[in-house]
């Protein structure tokens, strides 16, 4: 894709199409940030940005 190998790293991807619902992508947007947060916890490369 042309990205830093850290950039891919710290990436999430998502796909949706005509055919998801509003409460579909209500529901992803609700439960995404514990999700986040427990990868950046397990991350170095989250750890080496927070100290830059």
């Amino acid at each position: 894709m042309g990205v830093p190998f850290t950039a891919a790293h710290g990436s999430i991807r998502y796909s949706l199409s005509i055919y998801n619902t509003e409460e579909e992508i209500d529901f992803i947007i609700d439960k995404m940030p514990p999700i986040i947060e427990r990868l950046r916890q397990m991350s170095p490369f989250w750890q080496q940005a927070r100290q830059a």
